[in-house]
């Protein structure tokens, strides 16, 4: 350390000052190749797990098509011999006769209902008041038709109860069976299949996770 610190000690301010700036270009060059080197590799990383993520959506894309294509098909020969099935509606659930294996088949409809529906609850409620007691048979159908399941009617509920519009003359009725129908707003209907294998003590359903997030 002396003998540098004499040398540098000897040397000129110019000298001094070639010095640092070489070390300078050292230290720049150095962090430049590893920038470099960095970016290589993000790059290549990034593209192999983008194709990769692309590869295993189109994968996917053929097995949901494939999926629904073969649910479809079993589904349809379930409605021959179950009534419960016949109207086409709703979820189902598939499994195999060794019990190890299953699928669910789940419907999603997404119609809802405006602020008109509120109004409409209120003629057909003032209408039973008028013309039946609480604990009469068609009150307690009528109200049970207008329960609301995490604040939403019920779709089905509510084309049942439309279905009955006819049976009563009465304004009110006439009234709150006209609002409901235009307070219908049509949505989306998605569908989803749930797959699961039998846990090794046979005790439980182990769900086949395919939302990426849950993995």
């Amino acid at each position: 350390m002396e003998t540098q610190a004499k040398q540098l000690s000897e040397l000129t301010s110019a000298e001094l000052k070639a010095l640092l700036a070489k070390k300078e270009a050292d230290e720049a060059a150095e962090r430049k190749q590893k920038r470099e080197q960095y970016e290589v590799l993000r790059d290549e990383t990034v593209t192999n797990i983008v194709n990769k993520a692309a590869a295993l959506k189109d994968a996917l894309k053929d097995f949901k098509a494939a999926v629904w294509s073969d649910l479809e098909t079993l589904y349809k020969l379930l409605q021959e011999h179950s009534q419960r099935h016949a109207d086409g509606k709703g979820s189902f659930t598939l499994e195999t006769s060794c019990s190890n294996f299953k699928v669910q088949y789940k419907r999603q409809d997404n119609t809802r209902f405006d602020e008109r529906a509120t109004q409409a609850e209120r003629h057909i409620l003032d209408f039973l008041t008028s013309q039946f007691g609480d604990d009469s048979a068609t009150s307690k159908l009528v109200r049970k038709l207008l329960e609301r399941k995490k604040g939403q009617l019920d779709k089905d509920q509510v084309l049942h109860l439309i279905s009955m519009k006819d049976e009563f003359d009465n304004e009110n009725w006439r009234k709150g069976i006209e609002l409901l129908q235009e307070s219908i707003v049509p949505g989306e209907t998605r569908y989803y299949a749930q797959f699961f294998v039998k846990s090794q003590d046979g005790e439980n359903w182990m769900p086949i996770v395919l939302d990426f997030a849950k993995l």
